[in-house]
């Protein structure tokens, strides 16, 4: 039997044997996602989609709407296996039992077969994403998407080192995540795109050679944006001539992004004609169905408030929540005995959102869709969004359902049971990359030796060197209330 596959654009990946399709993972085919921001780099053909729809076998990573994408369910047969992770909650198995699919819930780190040479090993994480080995024809197909390890990368190194040839399918965006941030004055806190790219690219290279895998495939990053509001963002987007230029390996070899690759050749051919049009020709006239002077009345105000005052979890790390909208800003105090203490040393944040977009992520819980849309500007006050706010909020909040300290308490808990190697291993690595590294970049600095160190650093990993030198970023004063004006329409 003769084994195949195609990345059809962001984290899709349909698989064939003897040229029939057999599974296709978070397909998204058609429409856009995020509030319109987010849309296909290249529009499906009618084949592509047609061979999707015929896949006896389909896998859905996590909630996020450009890989579990409802309007394209319409194509997708009810009769197909449709799996999905064991999740902490299980809402996207039960959305799926809604729209008339008999979903499975894949075991953790257990091989299940689903046809003659094939089967697939799931493995769901704390960052309510999951990872999908395939095993086909006895070549390895590991499905990273979007998802982190979280402390699962031994694991999977040992896995990868089973096969004697292995493909890597992951993300390589320096833009799918909230971007669009700012310091307490509204300067820009993000660098240039140039800043950005090469050490991504580097990132992306150097867990394939820690991996062992033989390819890697530009996967998970093939979106455009489309709404005038968000297309900036479209310049932050890694593209294949950026991965051809960047790319530093010389012992993982790289395919692009739309290619057809047969597992017994490994020979890689385009699976797609080049879009039609660039991104920039393809943005949208109008912000869809929000108006960024529209305002909020004061029952949707006491939503609002009411959803950001539920995050028991965030009180031990931010003072407040703040939501521009329609140019008014009110405050949410979620830390007692916030409100009276200095202004300047508050911590929180303000987001400057449109009034339908805010309202429809309060009605449905999942405050990702705004950070990933990066049409809201988001205002930091002597804080970061991680490694607390995105974690406990968007991701812990919306996907797994958990407001309180006890309910993180049982969160915690589930994941040490399932793995308590992995459990301890990902905090060590949360506490490197926030607290450890940050902190010798601070004593680095005072001593004068933080560009050298950071040179020595680079060398020493074999990371590129830096393109310029990023200016150290001042926090301004806090968030008055009620007085903070800002149109994102205007500037």
């Amino acid at each position: 039997m003769a084994w195949a596959f195609e990345t059809l654009g962001n984290a899709m990946v349909q698989l064939f044997n003897d040229g029939v399709p057999v599974l296709v993972t978070d397909p998204w085919l058609e429409g856009p996602a995020y509030f319109g921001s987010w849309e296909l780099e290249r529009p499906l053909t009618a084949r592509q989609i047609g061979n999707a729809a015929a896949s006896p076998f389909i896998w859905f990573s996590h909630g996020h709407p450009d890989h579990f994408h409802p309007a394209s369910f319409v194509h997708l047969p009810r009769t197909a296996k449709v799996m999905v992770p064991d999740h902490y909650d299980d809402e996207m198995n039960r959305s799926l039992i809604e729209h008339g699919f008999t979903p499975q819930i894949l075991p953790n780190k257990r091989w299940v077969t689903l046809a003659p040479d094939l089967r697939v090993l799931c493995i769901a994480n704390e960052n309510m994403d999951a990872i999908l080995a395939i095993e086909a024809g006895g070549t390895l197909l590991l499905n990273k998407n979007d998802s982190p390890f979280c402390g699962e990368n031994r694991f999977f190194r040992k896995l990868v080192g089973q096969y004697a040839d292995s493909y890597l399918l992951a993300l390589c965006a320096c833009d799918a995540d909230m971007i669009n941030v700012y310091d307490s004055g509204m300067r820009k806190l993000i660098g240039p795109p140039e800043e950005r790219k090469p050490g991504t690219v580097w990132s992306v290279s150097r867990t394939a050679e820690y991996l062992g895998v033989k390819t890697y495939c530009c996967s998970s990053s093939q979106h455009v944006y489309a709404r005038p509001d968000s297309a900036w963002a479209n310049e932050y987007r890694i593209t294949w001539r950026d991965m051809q230029r960047l790319w530093p390996s010389e012992t993982v070899r790289l395919v692009g992004p739309y290619s057809h690759v047969d597992l017994t050749t490994g020979t890689a051919v385009p699976a797609a004609s080049p879009p039609s049009a660039p991104p920039d020709t393809r943005v949208h006239a109008t912000t869809g169905d929000d108006d960024w002077d529209a305002r909020l009345s004061e029952a949707e105000w006491a939503r609002v408030e009411k959803f950001a005052g539920q995050f028991e979890t965030l009180k031990r790390w931010q003072d407040f929540v703040a939501f521009t909208v329609g140019g008014e800003t009110r405050t949410t105090f979620i830390r007692p005995g916030a409100a009276r203490k200095p202004a300047e040393r508050r911590v929180g944040a303000n987001f400057h959102v449109p009034r339908q977009s805010l309202l429809d992520t309060v009605a449905y819980g999942y405050f990702d869709d705004l950070l990933i849309g990066n049409f809201m500007r988001t205002q930091l006050y002597n804080m970061a969004l991680y490694p607390h706010f995105s974690p406990l909020v968007a991701k812990l909040g919306g996907n797994a359902k958990v407001y309180t300290k006890a309910q993180l308490r049982r969160f915690q808990w589930h994941f040490f049971r399932r793995s308590p190697t992995a459990f301890l291993r990902f905090r060590l690595e949360l506490f490197e990359k926030y607290t450890f590294t940050p902190a010798i970049r601070v004593l680095a600095r005072r001593l004068g030796l933080f560009e050298t160190l950071k040179a020595a650093r680079r060398r020493l990993v074999g990371a590129p060197a830096a393109t310029r030198a990023v200016a150290r970023r001042r926090v301004g004063p806090s968030i008055s209330d009620e007085k903070t004006k800002f149109r994102a329409s205007g500037g």
